[in-house]
């Protein structure tokens, strides 16, 4: 007998299904919460500066942003741009491996979801 899994089983499935996307997995806990919010803002309004991240307390004291910033740049996630106009005005940008695990989780919620109804 084929059953749908309820929507938390489902949900904890598509959770361990994006811990194990690679390159994520290489990804501390808080560089996975880090980047996250940063896909999130890179989605709803393309580039990120640095000051406005600096300001999002919900995300950790400066140095606590700008460590795990470095840590995300190391990995090959973010690099940082500067304004043309104005050159102390830093940004957040995604490189094309951001971009490759974004494009990679998409294609594997869209996998996982798929087989299921929605209500």
């Amino acid at each position: 007998m084929s059953s749908v899994p309820p929507s938390h089983v489902r949900f904890l499935n598509v959770l361990n299904a994006i811990r194990q996307l690679s390159p994520a997995g290489s990804l501390t806990a808080d560089e996975q919460v880090m980047l996250d919010l940063l896909i999130l803002q890179w989605h709803e309004g393309g580039r990120i500066a640095l000051s406005d991240l600096m300001q999002n307390n919900s995300a950790g004291s400066q140095s606590t942003i700008y460590r795990r910033l470095l840590s995300l740049n190391e990995k090959g996630f973010v690099r940082f741009g500067t304004s043309l106009r104005d050159k102390r005005i830093r940004f957040v940008e995604p490189t094309d491996l951001a971009r490759h695990h974004m494009q990679a989780m998409d294609d594997r919620l869209t996998g996982l979801l798929s087989p299921y109804p929605t209500n």
